[in-house]
């Protein structure tokens, strides 16, 4: 079942279920706004890469529908909607404005779900301790100091090294994903996926393994200690034609602390489709798909106390066969004013190395803003 027939399925249940059984579905909906501003300081030979002064705003809208049907049983279906102004990283499903779709059924024997959503590692995942908006993985820094290993440009999109310690590949290409019920503090969780390629992924949607699909399994583990409460994530996914990739993470919490970190690794699966050094396709970049073979990992501590949360943590990641290289130090802080209204206040300091000069960037930026949720 490819990406059309999940989205035709889903809206047409959305629209099919309340008609039929109006009185006994749960409606509801919320959305939140974000509004960022950030002052760069590029190091002196990388001063043409960034705007000294950005002010970037994103917008979500959520909408669902859920039936009850026993205590056990359960079906939702939801909407969410995505825009921005601004945003230099258009990782939405089209670009500064998109949607995802998706479905979820509960029921004794574990969550099914279906629809435009992130596979089970992703979900999973634990690492750097993350607060507020501005975090590691595939995070806002990058909209304040580009990147040039990760780009979401038309025709020119390519990571060069891997964006995030999650599997992020297939961003939220539609997909089925079944995670078991809790045993013991543990659960896994399976996804299948017939279409790799998606606006929010790493895929290039001109790669000729665009289309192909992708298994991916994941487990979840979380155990008192006495001393700590443990977390710990497990991942691994074969892309068919793309990459093998392996995930591992843990955190310790303790009194306010928490202490986490995480590793991937992305190895190319086969010689039939090997990274594209040099391009003979205007439309694919030298280099597009060079996160298939890399690794990336990152660490980190935070503290919260009443309102404030704060977390200093950094995130590396680089290239198997190049020298392409990401290093990004963040301090992040968040104050919480009521269950509607955050504030947040950030530095960051960002290493790209690229293949050259004109490839690379260093720099520090300064951000800050708040969420308003309704």
């Amino acid at each position: 079942m490819n990406k059309i027939k999940f989205l035709v399925f889903s809206i047409l249940t959305m629209l099919f279920l309340p008609s039929a059984h109006a009185r006994d579905i749960k409606f509801s909906a919320e959305g939140d706004w974000n509004s960022f501003y950030g002052y760069t300081f590029p190091d002196h030979d990388y001063k043409h890469r960034d705007k000294r002064q950005s002010f970037i705003n994103t917008f979500e809208l959520n909408f669902g529908a859920e039936k009850i049907f026993t205590d056990d049983w359960s079906l939702g279906l939801y909407t969410d909607l995505f825009a921005a102004i601004n945003k230099r990283q258009r990782n939405y499903s089209n670009g500064l404005w998109g949607h995802e779709i998706y479905g979820i059924l509960d029921n004794p024997y574990g969550r099914f779900m279906f629809g435009e959503t992130q596979n089970v590692v992703a979900q999973f995942h634990i690492g750097a301790p993350k607060v507020g908006k501005f975090g590691l993985n595939d995070g806002l820094v990058i909209d304040f100091l580009a990147n040039p290993n990760w780009i979401k440009e038309k025709h020119k999109a390519a990571y060069r090294t891997l964006n995030s310690t999650a599997v992020n590949t297939d961003g939220t290409a539609a997909k089925i994903s079944y995670i078991t019920p809790d045993y013991h503090d543990l659960t896994f969780g399976f996804t299948y996926v017939p279409d790799t390629y998606s606006r929010t992924g790493l895929v290039q949607k001109g790669a000729k393994y665009a289309r192909d699909d992708g298994y991916i399994g994941a487990a979840y583990y979380t155990a008192d200690l006495g001393f700590a409460e443990l977390e710990t994530s497990l991942g691994y996914a074969v892309f068919h034609k793309n990459d093998k990739e392996l995930s591992i993470g843990a955190s310790l919490y303790r009194a306010g602390w928490t202490l986490g970190g995480s590793w991937r690794k992305a190895d190319v699966e086969g010689n039939s489709y090997p990274i594209t050094k040099i391009s003979q396709n205007r439309k694919l970049p030298d280099l597009f798909d060079n996160y298939r073979e890399g690794e990336a990992w990152d660490v980190g501590i935070g503290y919260e106390f009443g309102p404030v949360k704060t977390a200093l943590s950094y995130f590396e990641s680089k290239a198997t066969n190049t020298s392409n290289k990401d290093k990004i130090w963040l301090l992040s802080n968040e104050f919480r004013y009521n269950k509607h209204l955050a504030f947040y206040l950030a530095t960051a300091k960002v290493d790209f190395e690229g293949l050259t000069h004109q490839e690379s960037n260093r720099g520090w930026a300064t951000m800050t803003g708040f969420s308003l949720s309704f």
